[in-house]
């Protein structure tokens, strides 16, 4: 008998097509709607693979077969884990299986807050010739300190990334990982490595002891035309500090690709010069969600067929 798995994901048709066809033999693949609005279909289900929206212990009243939730991805803050356990349900993530989309759609973020691009992107769809935001010099990455806010996967792929560019790094983390260059500083504090960085990039967990982190405070003490770019989840990092931040000059620019609210309503959708806010599409590559499946799928076996 085939093992039920369901996908509760926002995917496109063409995502669908690629998860059924990687489906391995032995696996049934359902897709779900994201928010569990037939809870009827998950009562066949032994694992359930979800994205970032809400997981409570509930849920599993309607799946009594369930014996896995899988995260699509990374981070379990939106999973009520210590409840779902309880019931018996294991959960998992899949860390380090994006982290290359990851890391380059962070420097890209860099450059381009760097270069503005979103502002000259901005003005020249609405027939504006502009090249440059008033009184902000464009400027090069080369020479630059870059201060990490996390320093798993995604943070050391991007310092493999930055290598070229002769940059300074430091960053904050619970410890050292093995193997790292001498040349690149830490673990700092959060206010150490923010109060010395051109470029802060935060790529922070959401949990009990991040929630918060890089608050109004924090931003204040950031240097003078410093630039802030976080994937971290929206409550890790005070959005709206950093965007007044940005509208009083005192940082040249931020960029935020998670919200409180997803999809935001198209009433909080609108450009602020030297913001680029973008919709969750940090990992979002074919060759990111073809390691995503790929890794997703063989954590489900793992989970279902070697139970620890």
């Amino acid at each position: 008998m085939k093992h039920k798995i369901g996908f509760a994901l926002d995917l496109p048709a063409e995502g669908r097509r690629h998860i059924a066809a990687a489906c391995p033999p032995d696996f049934e693949v359902e897709f779900l709607d994201p928010g569990f609005t037939a809870p009827e279909r998950l009562h066949a289900l032994e694992a359930l693979v979800v994205g970032t929206q809400p997981v409570p212990e509930a849920l599993l009243d309607a799946a009594p077969r369930l014996r896995l939730i899988q995260r699509w991805g990374t981070g379990r803050d939106n999973i009520d884990v210590p409840a779902v356990e309880r019931r018996g349900v294991a959960t998992a993530e899949l860390p380090g299986a994006n982290t290359r989309s990851v890391s380059e759609f962070l420097l890209l973020a860099i450059l381009s807050a760097l270069r503005h691009l979103p502002d000259i992107a901005v003005a020249w769809s609405r027939g504006t010739w502009l090249t440059a935001r008033p009184g902000l010099p464009h400027r090069r990455l080369t020479g630059k300190t870059i201060g990490l806010l996390g320093f798993g996967a995604i943070g050391r792929d991007l310092t493999n990334l930055l290598a070229p560019f002769d940059v300074r790094v430091t960053f904050h983390d619970l410890r050292r990982p093995d193997g790292v260059s001498d040349a690149i500083r830490g673990p700092l504090s959060i206010d150490a490595v923010m109060a010395s960085a051109d470029i802060v990039c935060v790529s922070l967990p959401s949990n009990a002891g991040t929630r918060g982190a890089v608050d109004a405070a924090r931003i204040a003490r950031m240097k003078r035309g410093a630039v802030l770019v976080s994937i971290a989840r929206a409550d890790v990092v005070d959005e709206s500090a950093a965007r007044e931040a940005v509208r009083d000059g005192r940082l040249a620019a931020a960029s935020f690709d998670n919200f409180a609210v997803e999809p935001l309503p198209e009433a909080a959708i609108a450009h602020q010069p030297g913001v680029l806010a973008t919709p969750h599409i940090g990992g979002a590559s074919i060759e990111g969600f073809e390691a995503l499946t790929a890794a997703c799928f063989a954590s489900i076996a793992a989970k279902l067929k070697n139970p620890t």
